[in-house]
């Protein structure tokens, strides 16, 4: 399978988790090699005959907007517990799915459990000969990255 091909199920899986989950419709904004996270990272490793990491990053503003909308509750009264768990479900959900369409190829994986971390400026560096993809949604309100590294 192609490598961007493998990014543009990801990022579908992602738009369509979002759209499902929220009500919320994003659409893909670039798949740019751009490897800057937002505040809040959502992990998971992806382990199987070519074992990789999923990771979903977005603004902290994004993600409450996102929460919100996931479990119907005001803005201001969205904790720092529910944007944990929010990004958390995203990228279980994502990976998930995508688990599904990737069963009879090479990228075929099992999850681990999804965890957070939050910071500003982080950066991944991946070895050169990894395989990355990469892209953004997003619509005129917010942006949520995806990158996957195999």
């Amino acid at each position: 399978m192609d490598i961007n091909k493998l990014g543009t199920i990801f990022l579908n899986t992602l738009s369509e988790v979002i759209s499902t989950s929220t009500g919320i419709h994003l659409h893909i904004k670039s798949q740019k090699n751009d490897l800057d996270f937002g505040e809040l990272v959502g992990i998971m490793s992806l382990e199987g005959q070519k074992s990789g990491m999923l990771f979903i990053s977005a603004k902290v503003s994004d993600v409450r907007v996102l929460c919100s909308n996931m479990i119907g509750v005001p803005l201001a009264d969205v904790t720092k517990e529910d944007l944990d768990d929010t990004i958390c479900e995203l990228v279980n959900m994502t990976a998930g799915n995508a688990k599904v369409q990737l069963g009879e190829t090479d990228y075929m994986f099992s999850l681990s459990l999804p965890f957070a971390i939050k910071g500003r400026d982080l950066v991944l560096a991946a070895k050169p000969s990894a395989d990355v993809v990469t892209g953004t949604l997003g619509n005129e309100e917010i942006s949520i990255k995806l990158k996957a590294v195999y």
